[in-house]
């Protein structure tokens, strides 16, 4: 009875079965349904709308997502770095559901799913996420090694190179000897040295920001042609010691630490006092203060000591850096210590220590739990945005800072009734079809009038302005009162006795804490032998964090090519604010690195590299072309000859200013930038103010048209490669701007106002926009085009109309928007 006992064992097996399957609640025609359920309502959309992102064939093309995989169903239950995607009768616990409802994350990125296809997940979900899918996970990452990224180019310890010997003369200084070395390997020979009224010009806009006057070059080119090596060493340290020398690079910091006068967005307030900040930045620069110094107060400035109430008051308000940051009204903390140290990072290692605050960094050496090891210290560090100081307490006395808010507020009615005073007469004026020109009162314009209703409206429009320009002036005279206040970080006690460390935000949510981690820094900055600072419980640990970052060699090299950029318009890295693996790798290796062991060795003196740098030859070089270097390296990357540059907005707004001799070259008392911020929002009134670019206001969100015109760094970003394009739209600005059209009718009549003839006044325009004197045909062309425009020289508002279009039409060159 084989057959029998084999019917038998069938059926007892189907009894098992059937047992076992109502045990679990469910029947094999129900695990079927639910299989069938996955194949047709659920794998398709996963193959059309995830696999692409989230698949193993995805991690093998480095193209997988937030670490998840939705191609087995060991992967959609592990999840990815946000914990598991699928819960197994637990749609809301499931971060896949969630997903394509948009209510955390939206997926798929192209666009929603139908309700119908997130219905059928969640049905799928409930039922138990049947899923007959086999497969292990892929190994999605390894650990990063710290070791290894300590040997890595731009983060280990500084070897100072041998110079190269040159066979031949052409070298003059350690900078000459390596890019010669580099251009006859190339088989390239460099151009002859550039003009002195060239060079002239390129000292002083670079050094200072500034053009020179005539009389500047003309004594430069003759001290030039008698020895020029030491006309130029003599000019560059007299730059190096000008106050304007801070002003020009100064501002180069503010791009890095994103600096402004306001928050921006939609919670826009302004900050009133944030120019310290400006002026500290300026004056450490004229000062060659040292500048790990200078890294190191702008970390924990406030923890540092101090033997005066100057000097304390200088670093308080130099850590300042921390907090200029833009906030958002619903700014969680960690976002606002995210932006903390991802500013940190980029503008003083060239690191994007930022990336690593959702998962270890994917490129460089910055674990998650380094970011929260930072995290943990940036949280004991309080913000006060414009809000007073006063010793260590955040706190001043009310009724003294109830004083500080009145004069404040007077200050800005006073302001503004003096821009609607003058925007109202204005509009009278056009009125009238006529307007005031630079240099005249409103006076002489209303005495033009011919509508008796409108001269009654502006005499009382100007009775107006006239009042409030008194009321400033009065408080100009009584104030304003000397209370500290600044836009800068303190240290802020944490709950109970102990400093609090950070936990880590799971894929950076506050919603998904994970383990709490001891603060400290950045492992990849120490060395081997290294043990991380010891930070107190008493301590925030900022001021270790300083010590670190301040000392080493990364920051040194990323400082160096910042230098070198701003004086070539390239750095030695092109990619000045990422010295990463995803960075550019150095053209000159050997050179960076030799400047960066001599910065170091010089007391980390910025002014010191500046003068080792233009005092070689490669950077006098002209800006000429030469077919065969041009055709083998038409970027310029070996140094052949100096590229032409496009002025920086700043500069092409002071080179007017001081063409025209309207250029106020006083730095702003607090009673000026107190008024500036009363009127900060208001583009128009800046493009009135006469003092250089460097202190105007900086609201987020308003700049003048013409910084907007020629790309003024973005304050929200670390901006050390300003873009510099050459647009048609620049062009027209120039032949179009207020601002351009008022400076060259100032300009005009100083040319009047101090030659007599035709051809006096061209080779004085010239030198002034150009800082060179005119062609033989330059100077025809000028002559003539000036005599078809003026009607008549005996009419002296016809005559000054013709000079100030030759001088608008010298401001829209090109040669004056670039220098060579």
């Amino acid at each position: 009875p084989k057959n029998k006992f084999d019917g038998t064992l069938l059926k007892l097996l189907a009894c098992a079965v059937t047992c076992s399957l109502s045990l679990t609640g469910t029947t094999a025609a129900e695990d079927a349904a639910a299989l069938d359920f996955f194949e047709k309502k659920i794998r398709p959309v996963l193959v059309e709308n995830c696999y692409e992102c989230h698949s193993a064939q995805a991690l093998a093309a480095k193209k997988l997502k937030g670490g998840l995989q939705l191609d087995t169903r060991a992967g959609i239950r592990e999840g990815g770095e946000s914990g598991p995607a699928v819960v197994p009768e637990k749609p809301d616990a499931s971060e896949l559901l969630a997903a394509i409802r948009h209510e955390t994350v939206e997926m798929p990125p192209k666009g929603k799913l139908p309700d119908s296809v997130i219905a059928d997940f969640e049905t799928w979900i409930r039922s138990g996420a049947a899923d007959p899918r086999e497969g292990d996970v892929a190994s999605l990452t390894q650990e990063i090694d710290i070791k290894a990224g300590r040997r890595f180019w731009s983060i280990r310890p500084l070897i100072v190179p041998d110079i190269p010997e040159e066979r031949g003369q052409w070298a003059r200084t350690g900078v000459d000897q390596f890019v010669i070395e580099k251009l006859k390997a190339s088989g390239l020979t460099p151009v002859a040295d550039a003009e002195a009224s060239l060079l002239a010009r390129r000292l002083y806009v670079d050094l200072t920001g500034l053009p020179p006057s005539p009389a500047e070059v003309d004594s430069f080119v003759t001290s030039a042609a008698k020895n020029r090596s030491a006309a130029v060493e003599t000019l560059v340290d007299q730059l190096l010691d000008s106050p304007h020398f801070g002003e020009r690079w100064g501002r180069h910091w503010l791009d890095v630490a994103r600096y402004a006068e306001s928050n921006g967005g939609t919670n826009d307030r302004l900050w009133p006092d944030a120019w310290r900040f400006r002026d500290y930045v300026i004056d450490s620069f004229n000062r060659d203060k040292p500048f790990d110094q200078f890294l190191r107060e702008q970390i924990a400035g406030d923890l540092m000591p101090s033997d005066s109430d100057t000097g304390r008051w200088e670093r308080l308000v130099a850590s300042g850096f921390l907090a200029m940051g833009s906030k958002a009204n619903n700014a969680t903390r960690m976002e606002i210590i995210g932006e903390q140290l991802d500013v940190m990072g980029r503008a003083m290692l060239g690191l994007s220590i930022g990336c690593a605050r959702c998962h270890d960094h994917k490129y460089d050496p910055v674990p998650t739990r380094d970011f929260y090891s930072l995290a943990g210290i940036m949280q004991n560090t309080g913000i006060l945005d414009g809000k007073p100081f006063a010793s260590r307490d955040p706190k001043l006395p009310k009724p003294e800072l109830q004083k500080v808010k009145e004069f404040e507020r007077a200050v800005a009615a006073a302001t503004r009734g003096v821009t609607q005073g003058n925007d109202r007469l204005e509009e009278l004026a056009g009125q009238q079809n006529m307007r005031r020109r630079p240099g005249e009162s409103w006076e002489d314009v209303l005495s033009k009038f011919s509508d008796a209703g409108r001269v009654s409206k502006a005499e009382e429009t100007l009775k107006q302005l006239r009042q409030a320009e008194s009321d400033l002036e009065k408080l100009k005279q009584s104030g304003p009162l000397d209370v500290p206040l600044a836009v800068a970080v303190i240290d802020r006690a944490a709950k109970g006795r102990t400093w609090l460390n950070a936990r880590i935000h799971i894929r950076g949510s506050d919603s998904n804490l994970g383990e709490e981690v001891p603060r400290g820094v950045l492992q990849v900055l120490l060395s081997a032998d290294e043990s991380s600072p010891g930070i107190g419980e008493q301590q925030s640990g900022r001021r270790q964090l300083a010590e670190v970052v301040s000392r080493h060699p990364l920051a040194a090299r990323v400082i160096v090519n910042r230098i070198w950029h701003h004086l070539f318009g390239r750095g030695i890295v092109r990619t000045v604010d990422n010295f990463g693996a995803l960075g550019e790798a150095p053209t000159h290796p050997e050179l960076l690195e030799w400047l960066a062991a001599k910065f170091v060795e010089d007391g980390w003196s910025v002014k010191q590299t500046i003068r080792r740098v233009v005092l070689s030859r490669t950077w006098q070089l002209s800006a000429d072309d030469n077919d065969t270097a041009l055709a083998s390296d038409p970027d310029n990357i070996l140094l052949w000859r100096h590229s032409p540059r496009r002025l920086d907005a700043e500069a092409l707004r002071d080179a007017i200013l001081s063409a025209s001799g309207a250029i106020n070259l006083e730095r702003p008392s607090r009673f000026d930038n107190a008024a500036a911020a009363a009127e900060m929002t208001n583009p128009s009134v800046a493009d009135r103010s006469m003092v250089r670019a460097v202190y105007l206001p900086v609201a987020r969100g308003h700049v003048t048209d013409l910084l907007a015109a020629f790309n003024f760094a973005p304050s929200d970003l670390v901006v050390g490669r300003r873009e510099t394009p050459s647009v048609p739209t620049q062009a027209l600005f120039m032949l179009n701007s207020r601002m351009v059209t008022d400076q060259s009718q100032i300009m005009a009549r100083r040319l009047i106002g101090e030659v007599g003839d035709a051809e006096g006044r061209i080779n004085l325009a010239y030198q002034l926009v150009f800082c060179r004197s005119p062609e033989s045909e330059e100077r025809t062309s000028a002559v003539e085009f000036v005599n078809q425009l003026q009607i008549s020289e005996s009419e002296t508002a016809d005559e000054q109309d013709a000079w100030a279009a030759l001088c608008q039409a010298l401001f829209a060159s090109s040669e004056f928007r670039f220098l060579r």
